[in-house]
Parts: C-alpha cells; sequence; structure tokens
C-alpha cells in the first residue's frame, strides 16, 4: 500500500468517525465499509472482464459457464450490498450506501448526515478502497 492510498484511508476513517457520532465504534465500522469495498471493487471488475474463453471452446459450454458466473457474481453482490447497507445503518440515520458498477472509480459513495460529498457528481464519500 502507498503513502497516497493510506492517508486515503485515514481520511476516509476519520471523516465517517467525525459524522458517526452516534455510533459506538465508529472507527471499527469504517474499517469494515473498507473491507467491504475492496471486495466489492473485485466483483465489479470481475463482472467487467468476465468469464473468458476457451481455445476450441464450444459456445454452448461457454454459454451455461458465463451464466453460472453471472448468477454468482449477481449472488454476491446482493450478500456485500446487505453488508454494507447494514454497517450504514449501524452507523447512525442519515448514511446510506450509493453503489456504481464501474470499476474505473468509486464502486460505493457513502451518503453522509452532513452532506459532504468527496466526489465530482456530489454523490457521498467515496470509499478509498473500492
Amino acid at each position: 500500500m502507498t503513502k497516497q492510498e493510506q492517508k486515503d484511508r485515514e481520511q476516509f476513517v476519520a471523516a465517517i468517525a467525525k459524522e458517526a457520532n452516534t455510533a459506538s465504534n465508529p472507527e471499527y465500522l469504517a474499517g469494515l465499509l473498507l473491507r467491504h469495498g475492496k471486495t466489492y471493487l473485485r466483483l465489479q471488475e470481475m463482472n467487467c472482464n468476465g468469464v473468458g474463453t476457451y481455445a476450441n471452446e464450444d459456445a454452448s459450454v461457454f454459454v451455461k459457464r458465463q451464466e453460472r458466473f453471472e448468477k454468482m457474481v449477481e449472488k454476491k453482490e446482493k450478500q456485500i450490498e446487505a453488508r454494507i447497507t447494514a454497517i450504514c445503518k449501524e452507523l447512525g440515520p442519515g448514511f446510506e450506501p450509493v453503489f456504481g458498477g464501474d470499476p474505473r472509480g468509486w464502486t460505493i459513495k457513502i451518503k453522509v448526515p452532513s452532506g459532504r460529498t468527496t466526489d465530482w457528481g456530489h454523490e457521498g464519500v467515496g470509499v478509498p478502497t473500492s
């Protein structure tokens, strides 16, 4: 991890801790958001890249493999989204996740009670690992 990445993570944790004055341990919850944000990013990258093809693979075999892959990614996405939403509820009122599917930018942004934003779209505070 670079110094800039570490600084971004620390700034995110500090911002969430400052906003979440009713949560019992906001630093821990912010750390969970970072962890789950990284997983969500990997899922979005996997979804973007697809399952890939093999040389001389029959088209019907590829279609079945692609369907299984898409179901697996969708199931894991729903699980992670539910967990992140639960963490936001635990942080207190006004915290709401915004999920994005493009892995080239932040895939998760957190709306905070004060309305503070760190992204160009002014949607919320971007989770640096996502």
